[in-house]
């Protein structure tokens, strides 16, 4: 049986803006790569709660408590610095449910992954997706921070001037282009080749029109 669970509706520009906030505050002037994990135990003091096969069981890397005291984290990956970068981003993704999604959850009284599961497993499919996409929206722009990722795209694009090849290929195939340059591009900030992707197409920066006019 459906969940009768209401995802409420935002602008994606005002959960860039919460995002930003956010950042504003508990990462103010640290630059590079913005940390997630520092920001949920000290500029929030959550707990941070490494369990032991959270992962395996549930296919969950992090989950947001229900009483908002503190995450809970698979502890194979939250020690295994392989996955530094995916859990950055798990990081932010349920600092996004914490202060998108809070007011929604308060009701709920979850006390496990268990529990959790089911509750997503009812859940209508479009609210779940739109309740992801906000907690994703979020934590894109919050370990993303958009007036650096234009510094970086930029530098990039200059260095794609100088090569023959790609600016042949740039008008025909972008998206190819894109997937070449975002291992580097992708490095300073701490994040998946899939996640700078994504940034650089939702905050409308590519094609780099304004990088190559005349080409597009």
């Amino acid at each position: 049986m459906k969940s009768e669970f209401r995802c409420q509706w935002r602008e994606k520009q005002d959960i860039r803006n919460i995002a930003d906030g956010v950042r504003s505050t508990y990462w103010p002037d640290k630059g590079l790569p913005v940390d997630s994990e520092y920001i949920v135990e000290f500029g929030l003091r959550l707990d941070i709660e490494p369990i032991s096969g959270l992962f395996t069981a549930f296919e969950i890397d992090a989950w947001l408590k229900f009483d908002f005291t503190g995450i809970i984290v698979d502890s194979e990956r939250y020690l295994n610095d392989r996955f530094n970068n995916r859990l950055r981003f798990s990081f932010a993704h349920e600092l996004g449910h914490f202060f998108l999604h809070r007011y929604l959850l308060n009701d709920l009284n979850f006390s496990s992954p268990q529990q959790w599961k089911e509750f997503i497993l009812n859940m209508a499919e479009k609210e779940y997706k739109w309740f992801e996409w906000q907690a994703n929206e979020f934590a894109g722009r919050l370990v993303v921070p958009l007036s650096d990722l234009k510094v970086h795209l930029s530098q990039a694009c200059e260095k794609l001037k100088q090569d023959d090849a790609f600016l042949q290929i740039l008008p025909k195939d972008p998206d190819l282009v894109l997937s070449s340059i975002s291992p580097s591009l992708c490095r300073p900030f701490g994040i998946s080749e899939e996640v700078i992707e994504t940034r650089v197409q939702r905050e409308g920066l590519w094609p780099p029109k304004n990088h190559f006019p005349g080409l597009f």
